[in-house]
């Protein structure tokens, strides 16, 4: 019998008298606990396929609690036939649509930025994307163009680079980049986020994956009070959720911005890493790329907030202020006189960024135009609450674009050329960032001549003339005037927002071609009487901004704009 023994059996023999048996006890528990927990989690599988088969609780519907760095939270989803923004992305991305299959004579664009891309403070109807694809259209009408507006409210780089991977899988033509304005808006760099481990990154998306996590988490944050506010480019009554926490949202934000010259070396550092990831994602995907160089207001918008250099002494600062308040007195009456005292002070302490401004003004109304724009971009960058793009990061776009070969449009200079003196100002930015629909339109045009420097348009493309301006019209006589009415509003909300009213003094105009400026920004935006009165102030001071107004005239009609033109000239030719 023993000889029939198996060798397990012989093993067991030689185990010591209540081993074997506690080891099978062992076991017995072990398989008995891991039943009871799938035992338990029997209802939430069962609750997690009912909530699929209802289609309830998708991720895609939530904000994404990653912001952004987390691949189940897609920009698009599909819907039949057709690709649409994810639901969870509405409040600050554009909703588009794309077909699922690309036409055979497709050429697919999509436009990546902020708020200007978005098309603040209008939609996207007038966003220079727009523009763009009506003018491909217009240019080449056999070929079928669509041109898909990825612009994000408040998006920074960090966030369009977390995107780029899903839309290359698009087929995508062509990838456009305009981005730098929102690049101070967050207190946070990701790094932790963006380091996690594979493991937790993996495990953090299958959770978020679940169904029933999503449905938590509406229901979690359905009595939540709204996010409504007001961001750089927002739609003001939105809520964005957690995906991005600008710190002007908050009642200490405006606080918060203090001097630290090392957060902005970091963040100049995620800039440059950012572009230079979506650059290569391009590359290796051996898609084309455009970056694009954004401007902004230099000559009628203030810094938003100055800050002494922190190693000034209390002494040097009573010094400083001295010389600033004799120069604040004299400047209306004596200009030289104020701008000695105004240099007097920046020799103390020039990272003031309201010095700065104040030099920048008054050099310009004496006419040293040159000389002006220098110190209007000093003001911009020592701005302790850098709400537009700084010369860091331009040189850091331009360096990118020269080293990897990549196209640069610069869109600053194309509306600084068409600016009083070339400085950009009220006439062609509707507040600090955003252009003008006149502006956007240019942008479009420069685009549309740089891909076909690229040869992605046919150089013997052209649009004429009248059929752009016929084309314009067409567009905008569309959009209805509540359209208008609604941008209007949503600037006003912005001032708000960027607590510009304590800025209110500064931006006074003090010369017959600033009131003139401040007539236009007022007759773009629909204010019709207040852009009178700028208009008869500034006649007044000089008659020969007369001859500005018609030019404004004549280039609202080659923005499709005739009615307006007729109504600016009515204006002129009123009482004054």
């Amino acid at each position: 019998m023993d000889d029939r023994k198996t060798i397990t059996d012989r093993k067991a023999d030689a185990l010591p008298v209540g081993v074997g048996r506690a080891a099978g006890t062992r076991s017995r528990r072990i398989l008995f606990g891991l039943g009871a927990v799938l035992v338990g989690l029997l209802p939430l599988v069962i609750l997690e396929a009912g909530l699929r088969i209802f289609d309830l609780g998708r991720p895609a519907d939530n904000p994404d609690p990653f912001a952004g760095f987390n691949r189940n939270f897609p920009l698009f989803e599909r819907q039949g036939a057709v690709y649409r923004t994810a639901r969870s992305r509405a409040p600050y991305i554009a909703p588009q649509e794309f077909p699922a299959v690309k036409p055979r004579d497709g050429f697919r664009v999509f436009c990546f930025g902020g708020s200007t891309v978005y098309g603040h403070p209008y939609l996207g109807d007038t966003a220079f994307p727009k523009w763009l694809e009506l003018e491909l259209a217009g240019s080449d009408p056999a070929r079928s163009w669509q041109v898909i507006n990825c612009g994000g409210i408040s998006y920074a780089s960090y966030r369009i680079a977390a995107v780029m991977k899903e839309v290359l899988r698009y087929q995508p033509d062509l990838i456009i980049l305009a981005t730098g304005h929102n690049e101070f808006l967050e207190d946070r760099t990701y790094k932790d986020l963006k380091a996690r481990p594979a493991v937790l990154a993996w495990l953090q998306g299958k959770a978020c994956s679940l169904r029933l996590v999503g449905l938590v988490r509406h229901w979690l944050t359905r009595g939540d009070p709204p996010a409504t506010r007001v961001d750089v480019g927002s739609e003001s009554d939105t809520e964005l959720g957690p995906t991005v926490n600008a710190r002007l949202d908050h009642i200490s934000g405006y606080a918060s911005y203090r001097r630290d010259d090392a957060w902005h070396k970091r963040v100049v550092a995620q800039y440059d890493e950012s572009v230079r990831t979506i650059v290569a994602q391009c590359q290796a995907a051996k898609v084309p790329i455009l970056l694009v160089r954004l401007g902004s207001n230099l000559r009628d918008c203030p810094p938003f907030k100055s800050e002494h250099r922190a190693d000034l002494s209390p002494e040097r600062e009573l010094d400083w202020q001295a010389a600033f308040d004799i120069a604040t007195a004299a400047e209306k009456t004596d200009l030289p006189r104020a701008l000695h005292f105004y240099q007097e002070a920046a020799a103390i302490d020039d990272a003031y960024a309201l010095v700065n401004y104040r030099i920048a003004r008054v050099l310009d109304r004496t006419g040293r135009k040159h000389e002006a724009l220098h110190y209007y971009q000093k003001a911009r960058d020592e701005d302790i609450c850098p709400l537009r793009i700084t010369s860091a990061l331009e040189q850091s776009l331009a360096r990118v674009a020269v080293e990897t070969g990549s196209p640069l449009v610069d869109a600053a200079s194309l509306l600084a050329a068409r600016s009083s003196d070339h400085i950009s100002g009220n006439d062609w930015y509707l507040d600090h960032v955003h252009p003008t629909i006149g502006g956007h339109q240019l942008i479009a045009r420069a685009l549309a001549a740089q891909m076909r420097e690229n040869g992605l348009l046919p150089r013997s493309a052209i649009w004429p003339d009248d059929k752009r301006v016929e084309t314009y019209s067409r567009h905008l006589a569309g959009l209805g005037p509540s359209y208008f009415a609604d941008g209007k509003r949503r600037v006003g909300r912005l001032d708000l927002w960027a607590q510009r009213q304590r800025l209110a003094a500064e931006a006074i105009p003090n010369d017959a071609y600033g009131y003139a400026r401040l007539g236009f920004l007022r007759f773009d935006l629909g204010d019709e009487d207040a852009a009178e009165e700028a208009l008869r102030e500034a006649l007044e001071r000089d008659s020969s901004v007369s001859d500005l107004i018609q030019k404004r005239a004549r280039e609202l009609v080659s923005e499709g704009r005739p009615d307006r033109a007729a109504a600016l000239l009515r204006l002129l030719n009123g009482p004054h």
